[in-house]
């Protein structure tokens, strides 16, 4: 048996409460760099994910960035909370679909179809490796931006290989990328109107487009008012949302802190959306 995979072992073995705690223990969070950097550093495997919302989902995992997700521990209580509010047989879109992660969990909770949109090459390459991995669960791919308009549009990849942003993005609109690319960019309300089904549930993170996500489904969520939820990138961008949520939905919330959004939300949070 291969080191590699002696690890995968071990750290199924380690109760799924502990994982993210297990660390803080003296001289293990530095046992466990040790082996990761000999092992398992910079190395790409498929591990089954063994604890947490995406447990049994199969992962091109490539260490040390893919750490928290092969744990199971990869942004615990948004990906809790997103499992918890999918229902069986609902149709769902990821939009910023990253390395289809979310994507996962939401088939694992009985999706019917989950529709995963991404622009990024190196992401696609990912969310690819993973539908062929989990032949049962029913992800497709459309290697897209989903914006405002159905155009072509300007693309910034960024330093960390897996992020970018539109051109468009007010997030961060300072940094500069390491590079651009053109990207196909599509509506939701054309794409629903080229025959496709609509979503019952979306989850939008797309790096500071928020409200050009929204304003280019207008139609839809005025129709099926699929339940949101909202990577916001800034209180700003948070407040040009909420006039878009807030003529199709009765409830808006901070998911983390159970209030309406307002000046002096977190910097980064998230919106939840529904009927």
């Amino acid at each position: 048996m291969s080191m590699t995979r002696i690890i995968q072992k071990a750290v199924d073995l380690i109760p799924f409460a502990a994982r993210d705690s297990i660390r803080k223990i003296p001289g293990l969070k530095q046992f466990q760099a040790f082996l990761i950097k000999r092992w398992v550093d910079n190395k790409e495997f498929v591990a089954v994910i063994s604890g947490g919302p995406a447990k049994s989902l199969k992962f091109p995992v490539k260490m040390p960035q893919d750490k928290q997700i092969w744990i199971g521990t990869w942004e615990i209580e948004f990906a809790q909370s997103l499992a918890d509010n999918v229902k069986p047989g609902w149709v769902c879109f990821d939009i910023g679909g990253y390395k289809g992660y979310y994507s996962g969990v939401m088939a694992l909770k009985g999706a019917s179809k989950v529709v995963v949109f991404e622009p990024m090459p190196e992401n696609t390459k990912k969310i690819s490796t993973l539908i062929e991995l989990n032949p049962t669960l029913p992800i497709q791919l459309v290697k897209a931006a989903v914006s405002e308009k159905t155009e072509t549009a300007i693309f910034k990849l960024m330093p960390e290989e897996t992020m970018g942003k539109l051109q468009n993005s007010t997030f961060q609109k300072t940094e500069k990328g390491i590079h651009e690319i053109e990207v196909q960019c599509i509506s939701l309300d054309d794409y629903i109107a080229e025959g496709n089904a609509a979503p019952d549930f979306m989850k939008i993170d797309v790096e500071g487009a928020e409200e050009f996500v929204l304003k280019g489904a207008a139609k839809l969520l005025q129709a099926k008012k699929p339940f949101l939820m909202i990577e916001v990138h800034s209180p700003e961008i948070g407040l040009r949302c909420l006039p878009l949520l807030d003529a199709c939905y009765k409830h808006v919330v901070v998911a983390e802190t159970g209030q309406r959004p307002e000046k002096g939300t977190p910097e980064i949070c998230h919106f939840v959306a529904h009927n």
